[in-house]
């Protein structure tokens, strides 16, 4: 009996019917089991969209979309709902797209090296959010609801230029958590 259990388990193994710490690329998905795909990488796949195939991902909890020419997101990301890593860095996004606010298990978002302005105040509905990484945008208004987030743990802001007011306020505002921000810059003033 025991034998057995370690053959079914090898083949569950090598089959990749149970690999939590596995992590798919797209051409890997058309074979993959649907319900075994818990992190996938799609970085560099030059997308506009999300391929139709990721909203089949029903347990999908990483999903990574960095550096691709994504200026919109959709209603569709709603359906992972066990998503809780999602990095959109280093794409074309000027605004934050309004379906990440429905992703409840959210706890770290990426959206550094975007053209985003502003945080709205529906960033509150990600009540697990635990990190935040907006570096690199021309971020100019921050919603206050940003820092109620109890579990926000890390907030990147690098690479935004604020005078001594802003930069001052927005290091008090989140000395609950650690704040990577540059210097204040005199030339903002």
């Amino acid at each position: 009996m025991k034998q057995t259990l370690g053959v079914l388990f090898c083949l569950i193994s090598f089959w990749g019917i149970s690999q939590p710490d596995r992590t798919y690329r797209l051409s890997e998905l058309e074979n993959a089991v649907k319900d075994s795909v818990y992190s996938l990488d799609l970085r560099r796949e030059k997308l506009y969209a999300i391929p139709a195939i990721v909203f089949e991902l029903p347990n999908l909890r990483q999903l990574n979309l960095s550096k691709n020419k994504l200026e919109l997101l959709g209603d569709s990301i709603t359906l992972l709902k066990k998503l809780n890593r999602l990095d959109l860095s280093h794409n074309k996004f000027k605004a934050i797209p309004y379906a990440i606010f429905r992703l409840e298990n959210l706890t770290h978002l990426s959206l550094g090296m975007n053209q985003i302005e502003r945080i709205p105040d529906e960033i509150a509905y990600l009540t697990q959010l635990e990190s935040l990484d907006l570096y690199d945008n021309a971020i100019n208004y921050f919603s206050p609801s940003l820092k109620m987030i109890a579990t926000l743990k890390k907030l990147d802001i690098q690479g935004v230029m604020y005078g001594h007011v802003m930069h001052d306020k927005l290091v008090e505002d989140f000395k609950h958590c650690i704040l990577l921000i540059d210097p204040p810059c005199s030339c903002m003033d």
